[in-house]
């Protein structure tokens, strides 16, 4: 053999089959005396057969690993969520679900049996907890008073002999979120210091961290990004009786911080290389920071940095030597919805009774275990996980807001971004007044309920959107967040199919595909293409033609009480079904509401 040989290589064959046949030219050339026999059995055929698989697999997994460097072309949800959190979207797949529910005591009545005493009416603690029957768990957000006033008071049990009433019933209502409350402590006392620790606390399917607080009672403070110190924080207002204002906002440089990080493992909280002798909570006095100015012959410049007042280049504290208590609060996708009626056991409840000291305690202990729950409304939310492909839409989506609002997709984003634990929206439209003249802007939602169908989305999760816009939407933009109105529709069909097939078979296969079509609810104001089914159908094996496509609206019991012509709102040539801008339409039922005919 010459010691030199051009080879002609080709770089562009990557798969099994192009690899051998590469191979088995190569060997034809350049040794066609020593080796001849290319038949299948050979062991020259599987040494070839070999090299090429290798080659095949090393070429799919450069690929794969190349595919899964960007976000566009991300298979796995894992690394999609990597690539949302490095373009500022840290997704959590853990909605909650707000409602309210009414809450019933037995309390004894007065001396004359006229009313309820007073004295026995509690007040329910925020975090009492609830259960449904489909095993979700329900904590109470807010403090109920059954003394007040606007309470439903009912007489319920009497004397036998003299027929006064001796216990009065008493409703009350109270807003409740979904998700269950649990502690762990994390031990850090033999853990050396360590530069940017990452703590694991638990499943990916961790709603919101309450509290981190170690055992000096330092409290840590969750944060966008290691790089952000200053905060808002509430404090009491003390002026609050003149002003009107309970709290107030103030700046805050969280020196103790850390950031959340969730991917198919786990949730872990990360912190910074910062020590407890190298950063401090304070903010900086500006005196020391403009001190260089002062004291000098000349004057060169007269302005500084006024970040430098609350600067560090340590990203926070990470704790060592200590042991940290972490509060958290988690959610399952399937138990976080409950139909009306669902919620009816009391898991824990705390009472508080005013002077409890001057009443009876078997009298007390009575009003305690009679509480009741029940929730006369749905409470719904978002029952489905995001896919992979509207991840990716979000997250580009965010990116491109750069945490501002000015146009329909940087509103729309920042509906989607808001976290889980102030609820979550299945679909959101933005439409601007052009008649306006104060910047007029309304906000079109909806929300899922636990059966994955429409609903409309409730007054907390509402009124948490508009609190979290705040932060982001110019001063002169006025926003009105508004219900949409849902519209349920039946499909019809008629099909002509061809003899050489069985009629069933077809007409099967042609309700799966438009089921199939349909599973997936559009977005607020979008149209419905009727020439979609068309082709869907005209594709399927053994369907000659499809003859005729019908939309019909569907109203009452089980469905939308919301009527609308679609015959009038069906384009002149009958392609598509123009839908308002504040209306989402829905095929509810498709095993009932999709029907066709074959001739």
């Amino acid at each position: 053999m010459p010691k030199k040989k051009n080879v002609n290589i080709n770089y562009t064959n990557r798969s099994f089959e192009s690899i051998k046949a590469d191979l088995i030219d190569h060997a034809k050339r350049f040794y066609p005396d020593n080796y001849k026999d290319f038949t299948t059995p050979s062991f020259g055929s599987m040494m070839l057969d070999s090299v090429a698989y290798i080659g095949d697999v090393l070429s799919f997994y450069v690929d794969y690993n190349v595919n899964e460097s960007f976000l566009d072309t991300s298979i796995e949800f894992d690394n999609i969520r990597k690539h949302a959190r490095a373009l500022g979207y840290n997704f959590a797949n853990s909605p909650s679900t707000f409602g309210t529910v009414a809450v019933f005591i037995l309390c004894p009545s007065n001396s004359d049996g006229t009313a309820p005493d007073m004295s026995y009416l509690p007040t329910l603690k925020l975090g009492s907890s609830f259960r449904s029957i489909g095993g979700g768990n329900f904590i109470l957000t807010e403090d109920v008073r059954f003394n007040h006033p606007k309470n439903h008071f009912v007489a319920a049990r009497f004397d036998d002999t003299t027929g006064a009433t001796t216990h009065f019933a008493v409703k009350a209502y109270g807003q409740v979120q979904s998700g269950i409350i649990n502690t762990v402590t994390v031990d850090l006392n033999d853990k050396a210091f360590e530069r940017f620790k990452k703590i694991a606390i638990g499943d990916n399917n961790i709603t919101e961290i309450i509290s981190v607080i170690d055992a000096s009672g330092n409290k840590y403070y969750e944060v966008d990004n290691l790089a952000q110190e200053v905060i808002f924080v509430e404090t009491t207002n003390k002026n609050a009786k003149n002003d009107g204002v309970r709290s107030i906002l103030k700046p805050f440089v969280a020196s103790r911080r850390y950031v959340i990080e969730r991917d198919d493992s786990g949730t872990y909280m990360q912190f910074g290389f910062g020590s407890e002798d190298e950063d401090s909570s304070a903010v900086t006095d500006p005196a020391k920071v403009a001190i260089k100015m002062h004291a000098k012959k000349q004057i060169s410049n007269t302005s500084f940095d006024p970040t430098k007042l609350l600067s560090t280049n340590k990203f926070g504290v990470s704790p060592y030597n200590t042991v940290l208590t972490v509060i958290y609060r988690t959610n399952l996708p399937n138990t976080v919805n409950a139909p009306a009626l669902n919620i009816n056991t009391v898991v824990q409840s705390v009472m508080i009774f005013e002077n409890p000291q001057d009443l009876n305690s078997d009298k007390v202990l009575s009003v305690k275990n009679s509480i009741e729950v029940i929730n006369e409304e749905p409470i719904s939310g978002f029952n489905r996980e995001i896919t992979a492909d509207e991840l990716k839409i979000r997250a580009k989506a965010n990116y491109a807001m750069q945490n501002r609002a000015v146009t329909k997709q940087d509103y729309e984003s920042i509906i989607y971004q808001m976290p889980p634990k102030f609820g979550a929206i299945k679909r959101a439209n933005i439409v601007n007044d052009p008649s306006s003249t104060n910047r007029k802007i309304s906000i079109f939602v909806i929300s899922e309920n636990d059966q994955g169908h429409l609903s409309v989305a409730h007054d907390v999760t509402k009124n948490n959107i508009k609190n979290w816009m705040s932060n982001y939407i110019p001063m002169n933009d006025t926003v009105e967040l508004k219900d949409a109105l849902i519209v349920n529709y039946t499909v019809d069909f008629s099909i002509t199919y061809d003899r050489a097939y069985d009629p069933n078979v077809v007409l099967f296969r042609c309700v799966q595909r438009v089921q199939e079509h349909t599973s997936e609810v559009g977005y607020i104001g979008e149209p419905l293409y009727i020439t979609r089914i068309y082709e869907i159908l005209n594709k399927l094996d053994g369907v000659i033609d499809v003859k005729k496509v019908t939309i019909k609206n569907k109203t009452g019991g089980k469905y939308s009480s919301t009527t609308m012509n679609l015959k009038n709102a069906t384009s002149r040539d009958g392609t598509y079904i123009k839908v308002p801008k504040n209306v989402i339409l829905e095929l509810k039922y498709p095993s009932t509401d999709i029907k066709g005919t074959v001739r």
